[in-house]
């Protein structure tokens, strides 16, 4: 699939607060990976490295249920982040990532393959760029890649917490200069109605093929396209 064509950022808005309410399309999503549940996980899958999910914001381990379920189910070996609630400040959350994947690899004896929703993907992705050695593959659904929350939804809450956008912006661009080198599936939905889907766009690390779906944000990880993606992706060898 090719890459979306990149516009300049000036074009990019944060979705509006109310257009939250359209997220509540994520049941539908949820009801019909109940009806394809079955399928999708008839049979198994070789998945030669473990699997670390990353929540997305203002949620927990728990939020990742289904999505560990699924994969465990087809053959996966499944940690959790293992810190709680992902409560968005970067600066805390990230070292303590990095220390968890390090020493889970160490435990393993093996790379691992990242999994992040939302600001949880952008956490998985930092993690790779802190420890290309150690992190095979990463996958992110709906997660903004450039801006941090300027061109989401709750960008607000982040200047109600005293952090300036462009500022976090900028200092995400001066981390880009140097590239993520893994292996990165980058799925996003035009229907996001929390991250605008342009900033779900990877225009800078070499390895990244992006993905579109339909549905809403919240859906992202019970949506039966992305499971599909997420299986050929990290359960795909050379």
């Amino acid at each position: 699939m090719s890459k979306p064509e990149e516009i300049p950022r000036s074009e990019i808005k944060p979705p509006p607060r109310w257009q939250m309410l359209f997220e509540a399309q994520a049941a539908a999503e949820l009801a019909q990976l109940g009806l394809k549940y079955r399928q999708l996980t008839k049979t198994q899958a070789n998945f030669e490295y473990p699997i670390m999910l990353f929540p997305g914001f203002g949620t927990s381990e728990r939020a990742m249920t289904l999505l560990n379920g699924y994969l465990k189910k087809i053959g996966a070996a499944v940690y959790d982040w293992g810190i709680g609630k992902n409560h968005g400040n970067v600066p805390d959350l990230l070292p303590q990532l990095i220390e968890r994947a390090r020493n889970l690899s160490a435990q393993l004896g093996t790379k691992l393959h990242l999994v992040g929703w939302s600001l949880g993907g952008y956490l998985a992705r930092e993690v790779a760029r802190e420890l290309p050695g150690v992190v095979e593959k990463v996958a992110t659904l709906g997660a903004p890649v450039f801006g941090g929350p300027k061109y989401t939804s709750i960008g607000s809450m982040y200047e109600g917490w005293g952090f300036v956008l462009d500022d976090m912006e900028r200092d995400i661009d001066a981390r880009d200069t140097t590239p993520i080198q893994n292996e990165i599936l980058a799925v996003y939905t035009k229907g996001d109605n929390i991250v605008n889907w342009r900033a779900c766009i990877d225009h800078v690390s070499p390895r990244v093929r992006h993905v579109e779906v339909t549905g809403a944000h919240l859906g992202l990880i019970v949506n039966a396209r992305v499971y599909e993606q997420l299986r050929e992706f990290l359960a795909h060898t050379r």
